[in-house]
């Protein structure tokens, strides 16, 4: 039986809640981190609604939000598939997220005490606990959150109207990131040094910890994604 035929197991059994669009979606997400489903590999809805115990309308529901949200594409006369980026696509979207969000931090330093800085800080804080909790999605989510935080307090309308062009692409890479490579300690010490230097406020600093943290990324995500993957079973 082939990868595209063979039948879909999810950890979590059937989905249950009212919400099913979203807990829908969550658990695909969630599955993505786990590394149950794969960059590249066709999303196949009769199999999968199986797996979830939903009917096909409300997976093709949850489908479409994550289509949005970039985490799986729909190629024409091919199907839907989880989004494999591109070498060339990730590093181009590091050097403008690098940019952006070195406008964004440099924007922030201006007082290290204002409420949007606590705003930053108090996204740091939950960003711990999700890493204290163990729990991948939720990590994978305030990640996200943190990295927006930054983008959205910065007092700039501009940067605020382009997180939603650019959040999902990020949201991805930091998705595919968190799924490689399971590192909390490295995660904490990463976003804490992260914050620290843009309260600190020295420009010089901040550019250089931002391109490290984003180059740095990058580079590893890169050298994963490029690792043979061992089969699937068929």
């Amino acid at each position: 039986m082939s990868a595209d035929t063979a039948a879909i197991t999810l950890s979590g059994g059937p989905v249950i809640t009212p919400t099913r669009r979203e807990e829908v979606a969550m658990r695909i997400w969630r599955a993505l981190l786990a590394g149950e489903l794969r960059p590249g590999q066709r999303i196949k809805e009769v199999h999968l609604a199986e797996a979830l115990g939903v009917s096909r309308p409300t997976l093709r529901e949850s489908l479409q939000q994550l289509i949005h949200e970039g985490l799986l594409i729909q190629v024409p006369y091919k199907g839907i598939h989880v989004a494999q980026p591109t070498r060339e696509e990730l590093a181009d979207l590091a050097e403008v997220r690098a940019t952006l969000e070195t406008m964004a931090a440099l924007k922030l330093r201006r007082d290290p005490h204002s409420p949007a800085m606590d705003t930053v800080r108090e996204a740091l804080q939950i960003h711990f606990g999700a890493l204290d909790s163990g729990d991948a999605f939720r990590s994978d989510l305030t990640h996200q959150e943190l990295h927006q935080a930054i983008w959205e307090q910065a007092g700039s309308a501009t940067l605020r109207k382009i997180w939603p062009v650019i959040g999902s692409q990020i949201h991805l890479a930091l998705t595919v990131d968190q799924a490689a490579r399971r590192d909390p300690e490295r995660d904490r010490q990463l976003h804490r040094q992260l914050v620290q230097v843009i309260a600190e406020g020295d420009e010089a600093a901040i550019t250089a910890e931002i391109r490290g943290h984003i180059q740095e990324s990058l580079d590893e995500l890169i050298r994963r994604l490029e690792q043979p993957q061992p089969p699937r079973n068929a």
